[in-house]
């Protein structure tokens, strides 16, 4: 039976079909009066249900409050049945989890005909019978998915907001930690831990940008489009919208019950984001190997190894690792869910595909979060990784560069230069600070055909060599030079603030809704309305 059929069917209150035939196989509340398949119950409608009772009962009820009480408003039905109706629906959404069964009743399809049958057995049957007119399961389904999706984006929101504040006050602590940085898995450059930590927070602060921006798209209404062509009843579409917190309407009602966009938008940003902070965990998995042993988690995250005594394993960071990697496979599984098939209303697109979407925010917010314990709690080794930088070959730019200032070579010269040196010591087992003053001036004139030496002093060639010194000079927007960076980091303050205050009035917003609504309910049943 589709969905148009079930609706026309509950609008009637003798529970019969248009023909007037009665119909033998359910009842007006969604009813069997015969066995449902086992396998059917098993595999689809007990875990559909068991998912809907848990994430998106209240919602239900919610939309159904608001309907009724629109319904009595444009005056679809009689007030005394929108207020009997009311004094059932009302008490149950302020306490929803007492609404329906904690379990399963096969003789009901999902549901929404739990409720309905719940509220037949309360209201009497031509009260339910006038619940539902002018509404169909198609766009009702569709407005409680978006109201349970929005309601993931302030969780995530505020989840990334609180990664960021962690990141940013551990690259505050560490800016003066001078470290080498890494391209192609080779040392670079040399930068800080804090510039590296505050490019960390410039990525996630993007990925919450997205969010954000997927609020005005998904915080629409789609009720009134009933099945999909909307309703010959005058209802109030803004009134309602505004009374669940929308704001504004999925105006075209085809749209408004077959698309999907804002779910898998949704789907799209958790991957992308748990790709952003899968890099970040590659690393800090690199740092803590033995071989590096820059960064030390604490002892609440590490596992210690059955057989080998000196084991300190980082399986907090596996672990997040793993959550990530399922984040970002989830979205493969919606979008593959969708693929090639009709554009309308289908479980695909609805009842299969939300379960996946909250898992997969679930499984971010979890990733997030251990992420954000592990950063704080960690302690970074400066000693070592200034140890690396000054041991490595990573300011070679800058001794390029202050060949090209001080002794006006071209810079591809003076990269020959720079790279011959670094090959010569290289070979001999020596580092950069043991370079002498006469070893620069045989390979400058090697490299210009005798034509000229250098002019650099000793004092110039250790500064150049210096990876404290190659930091200081970076002084340009965006840099690690430690009052550049620190001023960097009191601006990415106060960006963080805003974003905590767009998601603070949404969470108000929310809240005031669901107040309002409230008052709605209880001024109708007593008649003031």
């Amino acid at each position: 039976m589709t969905h148009d059929e079930k609706t026309s069917r509950a609008c009637l209150p003798d529970g019969r079909g248009r023909t007037g035939r009665q119909n033998t196989t359910e009842t007006t509340a969604g009813q069997l009066n015969e066995e449902r398949n086992p396998v059917y119950v098993e595999a689809v409608l007990r875990p559909d249900f068991d998912f809907a009772k848990s994430r998106l009962l209240r919602y239900f009820l919610e939309v159904n409050v608001a309907h009724v009480i629109m319904l009595m408003r444009c005056g679809i039905i009689p007030s005394e049945t929108a207020r009997a109706l009311l004094r059932v629906i009302g008490p149950m959404m302020e306490r929803p989890d007492d609404t329906v069964p904690a379990e399963y009743d096969p003789r009901f399809e999902d549901l929404f005909f739990m409720i309905e049958d719940r509220v037949a057995r309360e209201a009497g049957g031509e009260a339910a019978g006038s619940m539902h007119v002018a509404m169909s399961r198609n766009d009702l389904d569709t407005a409680v998915f978006r109201m349970a999706a929005r309601d993931r984006l302030i969780e995530l929101g505020r989840r990334l907001d609180s990664l960021r504040e962690i990141l940013l006050n551990v690259a505050d602590r560490e800016r003066a930690t001078v470290m080498p940085a890494y391209t192609h898995n080779q040392q670079a450059q040399p930068t800080t831990f804090g510039h590296y930590l505050a490019a960390v927070e410039a990525v996630v602060a993007r990925d919450g940008q997205r969010l954000t921006q997927a609020w005005t798209r998904t915080n629409l209404s789609p009720l009134g489009a009933a099945a999909l062509a909307g309703t010959g009843f005058p209802v109030d579409r803004e009134w309602v919208s505004a009374s669940l917190g929308f704001e504004g309407l999925v105006e075209n009602t085809y749209d408004a019950v077959s698309s999907a966009d804002y779910a898998l938008e949704l789907a799209g940003i958790c991957s992308g984001t748990a790709g952003d902070l899968s890099r970040f965990v590659c690393d800090l998995m690199f740092w803590t190997t033995n071989e590096v042993g820059a960064v030390r988690l604490d002892d609440a995250f590490i596992q210690v190894s059955s057989i080998m005594p000196q084991k300190r394993n980082p399986v907090a960071l596996e672990h997040t690792r793993a959550l990530l990697g399922k984040v970002i496979s989830a979205e493969t599984d919606a979008r593959l869910l969708l693929h090639n098939v009709p554009f309308g209303d289908v479980n695909d697109a609805g009842g299969q595909l939300q379960p996946i979407v909250h898992e997969q925010c679930s499984r971010l917010n979890e990733a997030a979060a251990l992420l954000g314990e592990i950063l704080a709690t960690m302690e970074v080794d400066r000693a070592v990784l200034k140890q690396r930088v000054v041991r490595s070959f990573a300011t070679s730019t800058e001794l390029a560069d202050t060949l090209v200032r001080r002794d006006r070579l071209p810079f591809r010269l003076a990269h020959q230069v720079v790279s011959r040196l670094v090959a010569q010591l290289s070979v001999a087992g020596r580092e950069w600070p043991q370079l002498t003053l006469s070893e620069l001036e045989a390979q400058v004139r090697a490299v210009t055909g005798g034509r000229q030496g250098t002019n650099l002093t000793a004092e110039e060639l250790q500064a150049a060599l210096d990876p404290v010194e190659f930091v200081a000079r970076r002084r340009l927007p965006g840099g690690p030079a430690e009052p550049v960076l620190g001023a960097y980091v009191r601006r990415r303050r106060q960006a963080l603030e805003e974003s905590a205050v767009f998601w603070n009035a949404r969470e108000a917003s929310m809240k005031a809704y669901r107040e309002q609504l409230s008052r709605e309910w209880q001024g109708a049943v007593q008649g003031s309305a």
